[in-house]
């Protein structure tokens, strides 16, 4: 009888199968159980259905995740509330790259109380995209580039209604915005 493999090495090969995605002999390459016992696991703890639903629910969440972005953007531009305007910078940061995410930690106990504090936010959020996304050119998608286009309309909407005369200089200008526009797109 053969040495007896412990439970966590089963459970690594489930995951690579199921949640990575990985072949029967890439996950035996990876834990150096042979094909065979793979196979007889996958079999036994059906993870062709573990993965199909894990599969399902991943795209069911980026669906769900894009249809409420929408409403939020909807929202923001309809109403400029300063609440829906945060959670839309912060859905859309948290559902970016690593990078993003990482950034984000340092305003993440932020309270937004004015249309102020939720223009300086979403100021930072739309920089913080961009500048992702100019780091990452391959990675711009049609649907990010107007996702930007419609904050960076949001952010001069709100700039335009809340903020002082004095303090409406600050920001981007149009001309850089027009810079930033053409960058994304790809235009010289």
């Amino acid at each position: 009888m053969g040495k007896e493999i412990p439970l966590e090495v089963r459970e690594q090969a489930e995951d690579l199968y199921v949640i990575e995605g990985f072949t029967y002999e890439q996950v035996a390459e990876k834990t150096g159980v042979s094909q065979s016992q793979i196979k007889r696991w996958a079999k036994e703890g059906q993870w062709r259905k573990a993965r199909q639903e894990y599969r399902d629910a991943l795209r069911s969440i980026r669906r769900n995740t894009v249809l409420v972005k929408k409403k939020l953007i909807e929202k923001s531009l309809q109403t400029l509330d300063p609440q829906a305007i945060y959670a839309f910078s912060r859905l859309t940061i948290a559902t970016g790259d690593k990078t993003s995410r990482d950034e984000l930690q340092d305003v993440s106990t932020r309270s937004i109380k004015t249309p102020e504090e939720a223009i300086n936010a979403l100021q930072e959020a739309v920089e913080l995209k961009i500048n992702t996304m100019l780091a990452k050119p391959g990675a711009i998608s049609f649907s990010a580039i107007k996702d930007m286009k419609k904050a960076l309309e949001l952010l001069e909407q709100m700039k335009a209604k809340y903020s002082k005369p004095e303090e409406r200089k600050r920001g981007l200008s149009d001309e850089t915005v027009e810079d930033i526009r053409r960058r994304i797109l790809g235009i010289s």
